[in-house]
């Protein structure tokens, strides 16, 4: 009886640590958009822990070549105050970088903690569901329905 007891609370024990773990996985998304004379190409990265994401990054890459200098200065002001706005959010990181013509910004999310949920409320991240749970699967499907490719 010992025995039996003994091999039914190891297969229970292997089976918890197996659901526990999850296979890690990182699949990027990327778009290409070009608006009004801003072209933009956007990279999104999700890297999970089984279904659930628990980073996002993001780096958003515009082309302003076709805007005067003047309004380039303008919109690399615009864009520095969103950087600055997702900087603002516990659990992100965000740089916005310019360049001759062109603005980079990065933006890398701690998906394990309330980051995603802040933002979706501040309109800065557009979710479906749980912001806390957010699953790889539905998360590139939406993605893939908004115009975004899988990186192969």
């Amino acid at each position: 009886m010992k025995k039996i007891l003994s091999v039914v609370m190891v297969l229970c024990m292997t089976l918890a640590l197996a659901a526990c773990g999850g296979k890690e996985q990182t699949v990027s998304y990327r778009s290409e958009q070009e608006q009004q004379g801003l072209k933009m190409v956007d990279t999104m990265t999700l890297d999970a822990k089984g279904d659930k994401v628990v980073k996002i990054t993001e780096v958003i890459e515009m082309d302003m070549t076709s805007f005067d200098e003047a309004t380039q200065e303008q919109m690399n002001a615009a864009y520095d105050a969103l950087a600055e706005q997702y900087a603002a959010v516990e659990g992100v990181e965000c740089t916005g970088t310019a360049g001759s013509g062109t603005y980079t910004i990065s933006i890398t999310i701690d998906a394990t903690g309330d980051a995603v949920e802040t933002l979706a409320e501040q309109q800065l991240l557009q979710i479906e569901g749980n912001g806390s749970k957010l699953s790889l699967k539905a998360t590139g499907e939406a993605l893939e329905a908004g115009g975004y490719s899988k990186v192969e």
